[in-house]
């Protein structure tokens, strides 16, 4: 059983240099999501996005507290 979220290799917020600018909340995510187990990344908004809707806009943060449809409906007024 993996430890990392299986979006970790993937998802901009680890492999995006300036995705997240403060290093220390980066870490914090990192640390508190991507690598806390799967009871951990299974609650990430951005894991849940990608395994909903198949991707996950950039504003999105592993603890954004709107729903995955109320962040698609943001997604899409902005766009």
């Amino acid at each position: 059983m993996s430890v990392n979220c299986i979006n970790y290799n993937s998802c901009p917020l680890i492999n995006t240099a300036g995705f997240i600018e403060n290093p220390k909340e980066k870490d914090f995510y990192i640390k508190s999501y991507c690598r806390a187990g799967k009871e951990k990344w299974s609650q990430c908004k951005r894991y849940l996005m990608k395994l909903k809707w198949h991707f996950c806009p950039d504003f999105v943060m592993p603890d954004t507290p709107k729903s995955t449809d109320e962040l698609l409906d943001k997604f899409e007024e902005e766009n």
